[in-house]
């Protein structure tokens, strides 16, 4: 017998697809909205028998939903829900909101065709937590089957009896109105703003070059919420800061800069990149980015031995928040570098904003450096690292004060500048 789950919503290789789904007139309703973009929103009640979750694509939405999502506590009712009490999960559960191309209802053999064309705009924009449980439940029934293969009988009676709110929206297209739904929906547990960014295409410039083919971090990085990485877009952003031309500026009157923002406020970092007087400095530093990440992890990787050599053979582990990893030594996911200690922000970002000293901007505007930056630490790395560590002992030793303060900051600027030009 043929199943009566007569969904094709498994997804296809291509970025234009067709979801079908069977669902009775009776739970389908039609609003039309003629303002400009002939909106048309439809209400849908399908069964979780009929429906088949994560068969519409989520990246519209400005959250990922990894497997950590569906195992989180939200997920776990979610899933509670559909098993104890299925009548009751249209009224428990938000549901979802799906932007489509067009939508299509027969009601002869009582089947919708709901089209997604372009993957930039249309898709899952809310629920896709709630889908992606449904997803896992159907999958624990199926087994080694896919869900829309299995007949009517073998699916459970409370999946036949959970109806899901699926609210679909034909018609828009107009990227910042789709950002405002997104922010609007995306309210039980609030957006990250870096994850609106992301899908209003502010790091478009940055991700063009670090998942470029040929890049080494090609895969690397997360770009929104819950990407599953351990190196995140706000994280690049605050390498960047280290090495912004903002910091040379003087103004008559003012104190001297640093980057402590880098350190003190990461998850700021992308309003900065967005502040169209700060955005062109982060654009400058495009052709050195690469070399920006390398040099954060060769620092760490060699900051012992270079400490050693400052410090005249002293243990690093003694130092305030350093922890000694001598049989699990730390990973550096950038660039699979290793290191024997976990150390602090507060020692790497001052020492690294040090290198500024080696960008120069050529008549373009683009940053270039002066001189090989690993080179530099090769030569130098002891001699700043005596520095650095003198300036955090003027603060009782901690780091976390370090990370924060201006002093240290441009104490190391000023030996690195020192440094170069005795050359």
């Amino acid at each position: 017998m043929k199943s009566q789950n007569s969904s094709s919503a498994q997804p296809e290789q291509t970025s234009s697809r067709t979801i079908k789904f069977r669902i009775g007139k009776d739970h389908l309703r039609k609003f039309e909205f003629p303002n400009g973009e002939d909106i048309v929103i439809y209400h849908l009640y399908p069964t979780l028998a009929d429906w088949v979750g994560k068969a519409i694509p989520d990246d519209v939405n400005p959250r990922s939903h990894d497997l950590e999502m569906v195992h989180s506590t939200v997920a776990r009712d979610i899933k509670e829900t559909i098993r104890s009490r299925p009548e009751d999960f249209f009224l428990a559960n938000r549901g979802a909101t799906v932007i489509a191309q067009d939508l299509r209802f027969d009601p002869t053999r009582g089947e919708v065709e709901i089209s997604i064309n372009d993957p930039d705009i249309h898709g899952l924009a809310d629920g896709a937590t709630s889908d992606a449980v449904v997803e896992l439940v159907q999958r624990e029934i199926a087994g080694n089957r896919m869900f829309p293969d299995l007949v009517f009988e073998e699916i459970p009676d409370y999946l036949k009896r959970a109806r899901f709110h699926v609210e679909v929206i034909v018609g828009l297209s107009n990227k910042d109105r789709i950002g405002m739904l997104a922010r609007g929906r995306n309210t039980s547990r609030q957006v990250k703003s870096w994850s609106l960014a992301d899908f209003q295409g502010a790091f478009d410039w940055i991700r063009d070059i670090l998942e470029a083919q040929n890049s080494k971090f090609k895969g690397r990085i997360g770009y929104e919420e819950n990407a599953g990485a351990d190196v995140n877009i706000l994280d690049v952003l605050s390498l960047m800061t280290l090495f912004s031309k903002e910091w040379d500026d003087k103004a008559a009157g003012l104190k001297r800069k640093a980057p402590t923002v880098a350190y003190s406020s990461k998850g700021r970092m992308d309003t900065r990149l967005q502040d169209p007087n700060l955005s062109p400095h982060y654009k400058a530093l495009a052709p050195i980015l690469e070399d920006i990440l390398r040099l954060h992890d060769y620092v760490y990787a060699r900051f012992e031995d270079a400490y050693k050599n400052a410090m005249g053979g002293g243990k690093l582990g003694k130092r305030r928040g350093v922890e000694s990893r001598p049989h699990n030594p730390v990973l550096l996911p950038l660039t699979g570098a290793k290191s024997n200690y976990d150390i602090p922000n507060g020692y790497v970002f001052p020492l690294l904003a040090a290198f500024r000293a080696l960008v120069r901007y050529n008549t373009d505007g683009q940053a270039e450096w002066k001189s090989s930056p690993f080179k530099f630490f090769d030569a130098s790395g002891p001699e700043l690292i005596q520095v650095l560590i003198e300036q955090i002992d003027n603060l009782g030793g901690i780091p976390h004060l370090a990370g924060k303060s201006r002093a240290v900051y441009t104490s190391l600027h000023d030996r690195a500048k020192l440094l170069i030009a005795e050359g």
